[in-house]
């Protein structure tokens, strides 16, 4: 009960984390951060930027460097939400002070900000030193990107456990 327990409150974290990202795409008119943001790029300067993102040239150069940077303000304005909504459930929940909640509610957004960075940060270590070319040989199927994806979160993940884990664990021996 306790495995199903420690699983099952990830995921409806997860869960409720992408709900609330579509939520702000939809109702929150941020591109208005965006545009200066984007704006400030040329051609030359967006094949740079995507280029070290991605490791190779894009063609919709311009076009990616919008949507990192929108999908980048998302973030920001969701992780707090995120937070605030867990935070308003705990308060229904565990009736305390409003200080306690506060201070629960900005180190849990801290906290979701660091953890969000590292395994997004993980993500593309890992996508950019797997061979992953080798696994497609220049197929363009979807079943291979589906793959090649699948292979990265479960290495991802499994790095970013082995992190936390090192991390909890020299926190306990101080």
């Amino acid at each position: 009960l306790m495995v199903v327990k420690d699983l099952f409150n990830p995921v409806i974290k997860i869960v409720l984390f992408i709900l609330i990202m579509f939520l702000v795409a939809k109702w929150v008119p941020y591109g208005g951060l965006v545009d200066p943001i984007t704006d400030k790029f040329d051609y030359q300067s967006a094949q740079r930027f995507t280029a070290a993102i991605e490791g190779e040239p894009n063609p919709e150069a311009g076009e990616a460097v919008y949507d990192y940077f929108s999908l980048l303000i998302n973030t920001l304005i969701s992780i707090p939400l995120l937070s605030a909504v867990i935070t308003t459930y705990r308060i229904a929940v565990k009736r305390r002070t409003p200080g306690h909640h506060a201070k629960e509610w900005m180190t849990s957004t801290v906290r979701r900000f660091l953890k969000i960075f590292l395994f997004t940060w993980l993500f593309w270590i890992v996508f950019r030193v797997m061979p992953y070319e080798s696994l497609g040989n220049g197929s363009q199927s979807t079943a291979v990107y589906i793959a090649i994806f699948t292979v990265n979160i479960a290495i991802t993940t499994a790095a970013y456990m082995l992190i936390v884990r090192l991390v909890k664990k020299g926190a306990r021996t101080r």
